[in-house]
């Protein structure tokens, strides 16, 4: 089965494009000009979003830097501890909303650390799979489009962020 899937992965990509060409040639559409004005259109998008990407990632580096991650990390610790989180996790959780990237390799950390098998494995693994990165998507999509108030979305990001840790905490004990 393995060997099946693996012949079919690669021709699948270039199996979709010859779909697309062949689709536009029976369409009569000029394949080359919509190419170079998607390319156009793809490429001023990067630059709207790079300003907010930089600024976000300077800002986690700050946190990590200055020490103010490991200050946070003790001043929340009796909190998560009365939630029964591990202590090891409470990095994770005040990342993952920020920096999607930045929280897989905190991730790795906690595995290589701790075990991927283990409790502490499991949560970190499915907080990075399921938790939403709340600030970095608000950020990103607000800040290029010309919605300015985001109330209901933050709001709605954090509550939703929340219950996905406390369900991949809890739910790893049953598991």
């Amino acid at each position: 089965m393995s060997q099946i899937l693996s012949t079919i992965s690669y021709f699948f990509i270039p199996g979709i494009l010859s779909l697309v060409i062949i689709y536009g040639l029976c369409k009569h559409v000029s394949i080359y000009d919509c190419f170079i004005e998607g390319a156009k259109d793809g490429l001023k998008s990067a630059v709207e979003i790079m300003p907010f990407i930089i600024a976000i990632f300077i800002g986690i580096e700050a946190l990590v830097s200055s020490g103010a991650m490991k200050f946070f990390e003790s001043i929340l610790g009796p909190i998560f501890s009365f939630l029964h989180i591990p202590k090891e996790l409470i990095s994770l959780i005040l990342l993952r909303p920020v920096s999607g990237s930045g929280s897989l390799v905190l991730m790795e950390r906690i595995m290589s650390d701790n075990g991927v098998d283990t409790y502490i494995g499991e949560c970190s693994a499915i907080m990075v799979g399921t938790c939403e990165t709340i600030f970095y998507v608000l950020a990103l999509y607000f800040g290029v489009t010309a919605v300015k108030k985001m109330r209901h979305a933050f709001i709605a990001g954090l509550i939703g962020y929340i219950v996905s840790v406390l369900a991949s905490v809890y739910l790893c004990k049953f598991i």
